[in-house]
């Protein structure tokens, strides 16, 4: 075979009590000049991981004449499943699509950083029910905001220096905004930063957090159920001093998601697949 040499070293190590070996993994095969442990492991059915377990490796450099144990694709993982990153993945939307933090998720793979690249093979919890996030849909409706950017982590000075813990999708004052899954309403209210604001917590946990309201829906209050899709009130630019300070920054709807201790979650991946949809 004849392949560029691009060698990766492998951001995750992967317990070798969680993957199931095949007893039939008793061919062997030759490593050439060019060959990657990726494209031998496609080439043979199996995962980088699987090649890794089966042969002892503690990352996925190889290099010529090496022999390699291969068998057919390992299926049975206890207590785990493989997630492959795709490309514009982040560590914060794995670990929540798979009921996670994102803590265990690094734990888990012997994470070091919150960087990840496509093709990484991340270990993930096994068998979890969907959340209600996953089934979600988008706070504004088609043809209301502008095209909007992953604004997580950015820095902010007022209130002191701090990062963005949110997505901000740009939008005219007035502009309905819509629930983006089930829930109760636990915190309704003026807040300095985030100006009239809305906090959701849904069935299984998460906090959904709408910010810089205009005004409320009618029948929002706290403890008050509500349904995906639900008005709830309308965008606007609260917020940055004292109660009923606006206009100090351009209209729109700071969209936040947070965990069960209220750990801040990225909420981008979610916003642009309930666009998608």
């Amino acid at each position: 075979m004849k392949h560029t040499y691009m060698p990766v070293i492998l951001a995750a190590a992967f317990s070798a009590a969680s993957i199931t070996i095949p007893a039939a993994a008793e061919e062997t095969v030759t490593v050439q000049k060019g060959d990657t442990l990726s494209e031998l492991a496609n080439s043979h059915n199996m995962t980088v991981t699987q090649m890794m377990q089966v042969n002892g490796l503690e990352g996925d450099l190889v290099f010529p004449g090496q022999s390699l144990k291969i068998g057919d694709r390992i299926t049975e993982v206890k207590g785990a499943s493989i997630h492959t990153v795709e490309s514009g993945e982040t560590l914060s939307g794995i670990a929540l699509k798979y009921k996670m933090s994102v803590a265990e998720l690094k734990s888990l793979n012997s994470l070091q950083s919150d960087s990840i690249y496509a093709g990484q093979e991340l270990e993930v919890n096994a068998d979890q029910n969907l959340s209600s996030l996953d089934s979600g849909q988008f706070p504004l409706n088609e043809g209301t905001y502008d095209p909007f950017v992953d604004t997580w982590g950015k820095s902010r000075e007022y209130g002191g220096a701090r990062v963005h813990e949110g997505t901000d999708i740009m939008a005219n004052e007035g502009t309905p905004v819509y629930a983006a899954a089930d829930g109760s309403v636990s915190r309704k209210g003026w807040n300095e930063l985030g100006g009239w604001r809305l906090t959701v917590n849904t069935p299984d946990g998460y906090n959904v957090y709408y910010a810089h309201l205009s005004k409320y829906a009618d029948g929002i209050d706290p403890g008050t159920d509500i349904k995906k899709g639900q008005l709830i009130g309308y965008v606007g630019s609260s917020g940055y001093g004292p109660e009923g300070t606006t206009g100090k920054f351009v209209s729109h709807l700071h969209f936040g998601l947070y965990d069960s201790s209220f750990k801040a979650v990225n909420p981008y991946p979610y916003l642009t697949q309930w666009e998608a949809n």
